[in-house]
């Protein structure tokens, strides 16, 4: 499947994106909206409150946080039905059919741009560009991923061979010390830190989390796959029938030079 067509492949499983990818912690989403403690915008953050863009928002995973912490959020991704299952949670964020390379939003307008599990999808430096358009100047673009980690869990590495999940060079850029995010002239240098995050799931629950990654999503052997990712789960399950999924959230921000 082309790239073009992958990226837009998951409108087709939006409930079950939203029921079992993993979320985005309350400490993740303030740094990544640089609000926590000493973050160059918490004062903005509790003066004003923050006008926050969510790209590629998908179902929701980080816009509830950023609307729990009272923001004024809007969401944008290419997948209108994405954007119903988030705003049938959220009917209060303004939700809008849109890409990185071409925002539905005015000139330096918003204070952050939050990007969650979605930079790969882009254009970089088109979005980047469009990124820095409409930001105000001081404001900030962040950018995170969580990623499976095997160190503590070695059966996820038999996990990734059963999937044939693809090679992952934003995380082997991690692991070398090199940010995988690059940026225009338009913005500072990147920002970095890592969170840790646990997902807890059942055998069945595995599956569908599988289910919901582009690559297994769109294999014509997808239904013999998720079997066997099921078949690993129960196998690999503790006493009371779960698995413990380990993720690193490693996460970028830079600020849009005035």
């Amino acid at each position: 499947m082309a790239w073009d067509e992958q990226r837009l492949s998951f409108g087709a499983i939006a409930e079950t994106y939203d029921s079992y990818r993993p979320d985005w912690p309350a400490a993740t989403a303030a740094w990544l909206t640089g609000t926590e403690d000493g973050g160059p915008l918490v004062s903005r953050s509790q003066t004003e409150g923050l006008d926050v863009l969510d790209l590629g928002a998908g179902t929701g995973k980080l816009t509830r946080p950023l609307v729990e912490a009272g923001h004024r959020v809007t969401a944008v991704d290419p997948s209108e039905g994405m954007l119903g299952v988030l705003q049938a949670s959220f009917p209060q964020v303004r939700a809008l059919v849109g890409t990185g390379e071409q925002l539905p939003a005015d000139a330096a307008i918003l204070d952050v741009i939050t990007v969650a599990q979605a930079w790969h999808w882009l254009r970089q430096p088109e979005a980047a560009l469009e990124c820095a358009r409409v930001l105000r100047p001081g404001g900030m673009l962040a950018i995170g991923w969580h990623r499976r980690t095997t160190e503590d869990a070695e059966w996820m590495g038999e996990l990734d061979v059963l999937t044939e999940a693809p090679y992952d060079q934003a995380l082997a850029n991690v692991r070398a010390h090199r940010s995988p995010v690059e940026l225009t002239e338009q913005f500072s240098e990147v920002e970095a830190a890592t969170f840790g995050y646990q997902q807890r799931v059942t055998p069945e629950g595995l599956a569908a989390l599988a289910s919901s990654w582009s690559y297994v999503n769109t294999r014509p052997d997808r239904e013999q796959v998720l079997q066997q990712v099921e078949a690993l789960g129960r196998r690999v399950a503790g006493p009371d029938g779960l698995l413990t999924l380990p993720h690193l959230t490693y996460c970028f921000r830079a600020t849009r030079l005035a």
